[in-house]
């Protein structure tokens, strides 16, 4: 297991991002290390972890510290499937390989290198999985315990983790539970899904009793991103944050193995899949998966609705810009039928010649290995990347200290991590909106001081005249005036 998670921990570690990125990633940046409210569906967990990894850490930006958390969560992941083949009795060389061919697919890998709470929050639900298939394969009650425990760690992290622990309770099946050993961690469990999200509104109401966003001293009501997104200290807000209903998730989730939601998914996910396992080792693993379920029938459909749920939610949901964070249990179990078919095949082939057909299944899982590897330099070629920075840079240079700035999602989470995390942005507010979304307050403001906006190209606001600042790149920097 040691050797399952060194290698691709390593790898992570010289490919990790560095600097505070845009759109979800600087969001959690900037969350995790002032205790704020994260977008969508407000990761509590992940918030209150990331609180104290950050502020633990001695070294390295904070930006830096939340991206390594990613490297670890993927790097864990890798030893977990290493853990799950072991269990199905795959040669130890064949188990390591699969760990190492989920870490290393493309998908999977880059996401290790920023912060994101999905691949820590996969990594919890699956090891919940991996331990109920222990509980029914083996029936040692200890299994189903911290896989319970595991379940409602995970929820609290991400709630989406829901799709992948459906295949844990499927998973959990194959034996009766004996409820008298279970009644304590099914509590311990609930009670810390519901501790999690209890932090969204009691520290949403904290931050509005004591002022502590900027942008409630311009007059903006309370909710806006950063701070106190969809200000869950209302009920609405709560509901409104925890289950993303502003995007239907409800519409989604109705067809959600719908044939035209599979194939959506099928033509959004197959080509990386290919690319992650080339040379037909994805037919392989989809004939592993079918031996499994002749074999192991129960442990075949839980990785199934595993891998297939957060994958179809993920290709459908509409608001959904990076359907590839809910893959990672897809190629969790590519990785796992390509390695039992090459256990499999070994076993059978191997009687005259073991040596021989052990040789040939290495060599193949190897070969993908390379394949993945090859493509390393499209994961090494973002980590030096200060875009962000950039960005923040430009803006303290062509605004004044006190500034009100702003700016739409993309581009307002890096300005956000800098003016509240690492205080380059200095006095400056900066507004998470579009142009015209406060532009009855703009009269105010501009007499307040410095009013600025973030455009690609000039902006067209009724009543206002604008001045171009900085267009020494995208976005341009642009002060709003009066007429």
């Amino acid at each position: 297991m040691v050797v399952a998670f060194a290698v691709p921990f390593a790898a992570l570690l010289v490919s990790v991002q560095t600097d505070v990125g845009f759109w979800d990633t600087g969001d959690l940046q900037t969350v995790a290390w002032i205790a704020g409210i994260p977008y969508p569906t407000g990761f509590p967990g992940y918030v209150m972890l990331g609180w104290l990894w950050t502020h633990a850490l001695p070294f390295g930006t904070v930006a830096l510290r939340l991206n390594l958390l990613s490297a670890i969560a993927v790097a864990l992941g890798a030893s977990v499937v290493t853990a799950t083949a072991l269990l199905f009795e795959i040669a130890p060389a064949l188990a390591i390989l699969a760990g190492w061919l989920f870490a290393f697919a493309h998908d999977v890998w880059v996401r290790g290198t920023y912060a994101d709470a999905h691949p820590l929050g996969f990594v919890v639900a699956f090891a919940a999985l991996a331990l109920a298939l222990r509980w029914s394969m083996r029936g040692e009650p200890r299994a189903l315990v911290a896989a319970i425990v595991l379940a409602g760690v995970a929820l609290a992290l991400d709630n989406t983790t829901l799709l992948i622990l459906a295949g844990g309770v499927v998973a959990s099946l194959g034996r009766a539970w004996p409820w008298r050993r279970v009644a304590v961690p099914v509590a311990v469990s609930a009670a810390i899904v519901l501790a999690a999200y209890a932090y969204l509104p009691l520290r949403s109401a904290y931050v509005t009793a004591h002022g502590l966003d900027p942008t409630l001293a311009i007059g903006v009501p309370p909710g806006r991103p950063f701070w106190d997104d969809h200000h869950p200290s209302t009920v609405d807000g709560f509901l409104q944050l925890v289950t993303g209903t502003e995007w239907q998730p409800g519409y989604t989730l109705s067809r959600l193995l719908a044939p035209q939601t599979v194939a959506r998914a099928a033509a959004r996910y197959g080509p990386a899949l290919v690319n992650a396992f080339p040379l037909g080792l994805l037919l392989a693993a989809l004939g592993g998966l079918v031996a499994m379920a002749a074999e192991i029938p129960l442990a075949a459909v839980a990785l199934a609705l595993a891998a297939a749920l957060p994958a179809a939610f993920g290709a459908s949901y509409q608001a959904e810009a990076d359907p590839e964070r809910y893959a990672f249990a897809l190629y969790a179990a590519a990785a796992l039928g390509l390695a039992f078919a090459a256990d499999r095949l070994v076993r059978f082939a191997g009687r005259r010649r073991p040596v021989l057909a052990s040789a040939v299944a290495l060599a193949l899982l190897c070969a993908a290995l390379v394949h993945d590897a090859l493509g390393a330099h499209a994961v090494l070629a973002l980590r030096g990347e200060e875009h962000g920075t950039a960005l923040a840079e430009r803006v303290a240079a062509g605004t004044r200290d006190g500034a009100i700035v702003v700016a739409p999602w993309d581009w307002a989470t890096p300005l956000a991590y800098h003016a509240y995390v690492d205080g380059t942005l200095g006095r400056r507010i900066v507004v998470c909106a579009l142009a015209l979304d406060d532009i009855a307050d703009y009269p105010a403001w501009t007499k307040r001081g410095q009013l600025a906006i973030l455009s690609d190209g000039a902006p067209e606001i009724p009543g206002f005249r604008t001045r171009l600042l900085d267009g020494a790149g995208r976005p341009q920097v642009y002060e709003i005036l009066p007429p």
